[in-house]
């Protein structure tokens, strides 16, 4: 979820002054889509950040586990977690379809 990534890529330069090539690398991301993120120069679903708040939660959970240095496996399950919880709200499956011009999608459900 681009959103998420980009949230969390925000969070963790910010609060905790972490280095472009080292989200990078805890996220398993290109350096330059850090730069991109920071920027807003990569589209992040600002609309989804707004509209679902829960996304920030997740995302300031995963950064702290980034930061902590735990591994992929443990921050990863806070990830599916919310990709979970996310996708069975009814309201974000409407968003999802209007903005990805998916008329006939049911993969939320």
């Amino acid at each position: 979820m681009p959103a998420m990534r980009a949230a969390v890529v925000k969070e963790l330069s910010a609060k905790y002054h972490m280095k472009q090539a080292d989200i990078a690398r805890k996220l398993g991301i290109t350096q330059a889509s850090v730069s991109q993120y920071l920027s807003s120069a990569r589209a992040a679903g600002s609309k989804m950040i707004e509209s679902f708040p829960e996304i920030k939660i997740y995302a300031s959970e995963i950064s702290k586990r980034v930061a902590a240095g735990k591994d992929r496996f443990e921050w990863s399950s806070v990830l599916c977690k919310a990709c979970k919880e996310i996708r069975e709200n009814d309201a974000f499956c409407k968003l999802h379809k209007i903005e990805s011009n998916l008329a006939g999608c049911d993969i939320c459900k």
